[in-house]
């Protein structure tokens, strides 16, 4: 018998789905990209982008992927190593922290947000320290 997966390395094209009317409770890892309909409760770690659709809801520590969009709601710290777009339609409770952030007019977004990349403050200069 052969076991599941047999031992392959995950494929980043592979899609992820979880459709409406599914509900997960437990933490979601997903080797490509995936789209979210249903309900999680957990975290959601995505090594591709991530669209969470517009009856969707997340619930847990942590939405973690590349490129993020929302439609739906979201309550955990959402981190994007790519771009996060919230939607008109969305809501976001948590911190964010994205490459770029994109919140429509419309979205509901309660939190605090970090975008760029985290640089070290620059050093002063004092006159006489040569």
């Amino acid at each position: 018998m052969a076991v599941l997966g047999g031992g392959r390395k995950p494929n980043p094209a592979a899609l992820t789905y979880v459709s409406e009317g599914s509900e997960i409770e437990g933490n979601l890892k997903a080797g490509g990209s995936a789209r979210i309909d249903g309900k999680i409760k957990g975290s959601v770690v995505v090594e591709g982008d991530l669209e969470v659709g517009s009856n969707a809801h997340i619930e847990g520590e942590q939405v973690k992927a590349n490129n993020i969009i929302v439609h739906g709601q979201i309550n955990a710290q959402v981190i994007a190593s790519g771009k996060l777009h919230i939607t008109k339609s969305a809501r976001v409770e948590g911190d964010v922290r994205a490459m770029s952030l994109d919140v429509e007019a419309g979205a509901v977004f309660v939190g605090r947000s970090q975008t760029g990349e985290p640089r070290a403050l620059p050093q002063s200069t004092k006159a006489g320290n040569s």
